[in-house]
């Protein structure tokens, strides 16, 4: 399955996990007891996934997040932090550098599987998706064509946009926000379909982000909500369109 960094300071944290990943996952696990035991870790282990407790003994859970957002050789590991309630305040911090999700603790078993099994599915779109877009740059039969942008979970609003689109642009799909900004920064997309409740960057960001390329008149902002009567001041201007789903469907049809 994946190669995962377990990063706790609680022996019995890591042991919960361990066994819950190698035996219902078939994950390789490795063990480190804090930030900088981690870091010198990732130098022999190549992990693609890292379950990282937030307050420990060295280094704690956002210096660790620092260092690796900052090496380009381990900044792409997919990092779901573990954390007390009271440390809410610091989750948000680490949330807005770029983590998958939070876990709180204490772990319970059922629960836990149930979140684990989420982010596994999570991160197995998020490598499909990348290696479509591989595939894309390399057999790219339309250089000069103009780019649309889906971002979106949902699978079925893809299929009948990439129908609808094909004969007219050179589509992009992206199921997370993160992979989504890397293509819209490559491409330039003349639209982009945003979904809702995007993981890994989330859908204002992304729209904060991008937020030049719309004021300039380069980019159409398509926001997809499928309660269009109660959007918040502050997201119309996030926005150029919020439309539902079905109504996406019928406009680039």
């Amino acid at each position: 399955m994946f190669n995962v960094l377990i990063v706790d300071d609680d022996p019995n944290v890591r042991l919960f996990l361990s066994r819950l990943l190698t035996k219902k996952f078939a994950c390789t696990v490795e063990q480190a007891t804090d930030g900088a035991d981690a870091l010198s870790k990732l130098k022999e282990f190549k992990a693609e996934v890292m379950f990282l407790d937030i307050t420990m003994p060295v280094m704690d859970g956002v210096e660790v997040l620092q260092a690796l957002r900052s090496d380009e050789t381990l900044k792409d590991i997919d990092v779901i932090v573990l954390s007390a309630v009271s440390e809410k305040d610091t989750v948000a911090k680490v949330m807005s550098m770029g983590v998958l999700d939070y876990m709180l603790k204490p772990l319970l078993y059922e629960h836990t599987y149930s979140r684990i099994k989420e982010f596994f599915d999570i991160l197995r779109k998020k490598k499909k998706t990348r290696e479509d877009a591989q595939e894309e740059e390399v057999i790219d039969d339309a250089p000069d064509r103009d780019k649309f942008l889906i971002i979106t979970t949902d699978t079925q609003l893809v299929e009948s946009l990439k129908n609808s689109l094909k004969d007219n642009y050179k589509v992009l799909v992206s199921d997370n926000g993160a992979e989504g900004l890397k293509l819209f920064m490559k491409y330039k997309p003349k639209m982009v379909v945003l979904g809702e409740h995007l993981p890994l960057l989330n859908e204002k960001l992304f729209a904060t982000k991008v937020k030049p390329f719309r004021e300039s008149g380069r980019t159409k902002l398509f926001a997809i909500k499928e309660d269009v009567d109660n959007i918040m001041p502050d997201e119309k201007d996030l926005y150029d369109y919020i439309i539902t789903s079905e109504k996406s469907k019928e406009m680039f049809s």
